[in-house]
């Protein structure tokens, strides 16, 4: 993967949890939380296909083991607090019911069986929300290790990442004590600006040392001149044999027989 290839994949995730971040803060708004919660699960979707895409190339341990923590973690939340959301509903009509008593006069339950359902809601919400909590532990981990591993992809903000992470990790812990009300807000306030601090991915600039880009020396082809061996040696046509060529004498040019030593006519010696 090229460096501005995962530079970009980087940038789009930091994007994402940023988003992801400002949804968090709609949550606590009443009626509002819904639609919050619902875009703030499909943008917890797109986010863990990014981290996909990048593990495709990487292939790391870590971080395919926290991609799946974490969509199981923010499922099992995303339905907690559903339920959380639909017991404080009901709390509130309830209440608004007990206040105005006085206009509902044939109110076939009691006051105290009106909140059994709801108590048992929020138990159910509470419980969903501390085991995803308990698992989300466990991812915000694997990606430490992952960001610990790999600090060369974070040159100008490992430091920040790692601390975003582990922002985000103390959250989830403290939402795991939510039965105690306090850690939640606590928790809340930790986790928002862990989203926030992680986040910083999305500006950062992926750095070359120099060190790391070697200089490209022009290629020369060196063409050896032929050395005299090399040079192959014209091979002589063979000589026609001399006593083919004699056929007159060169005396008298008379001509002479093929199989005579001497000319017939002036006797002049023409073979051996």
């Amino acid at each position: 993967m090229s460096n501005s290839n995962l530079e970009m994949k980087w940038n789009k995730i930091g994007k994402n949890l940023r988003n992801i971040g400002g949804l968090l803060i709609l949550i606590i708004i009443p009626y509002i939380a819904f639609v919050a919660l619902i875009i703030q699960l499909i943008l917890i979707i797109v986010l863990i296909n990014d981290f996909n895409d990048i593990n495709r190339e990487l292939k790391n341990p870590h971080l395919d083991e926290f991609r799946s923590r974490y969509l199981t973690a923010s499922i099992i939340k995303f339905i907690g607090a559903i339920i959380l959301n639909v017991a404080c509903v009901m709390l509130a009509g309830v209440l608004l019911i007990s206040f105005y008593g006085s206009y509902f006069p044939y109110m076939p339950f009691g006051p105290f069986i009106r909140f059994i359902p709801i108590i048992v809601l929020f138990i159910i919400g509470f419980i969903l929300m501390i085991v995803g909590s308990s698992i989300e532990i466990g991812a915000w981990d694997n990606l430490k290790s992952f960001i610990t591993q790999n600090r060369e992809m974070f040159p100008k903000m490992g430091k920040d990442a790692i601390d975003g992470v582990e922002k985000l990790r103390s959250g989830a812990m403290l939402w795991v004590l939510g039965f105690l009300i306090i850690p939640i807000v606590i928790g809340w306030i930790v986790q928002l600006i862990g989203y926030f601090t992680l986040s910083k991915i999305a500006d950062q600039k992926t750095v070359i040392s120099k060190e790391s880009i070697r200089a490209v020396e022009p290629q020369y082809v060196y063409v050896s001149a032929p050395t005299p061996a090399s040079v192959p040696t014209p091979t002589p046509a063979p000589a026609q044999d001399v006593e083919d060529l004699i056929k007159f004498c060169p005396l008298c040019g008379a001509k002479v027989n093929d199989s005579g030593k001497f000319c017939g006519e002036c006797g002049t010696q023409v073979r051996d």
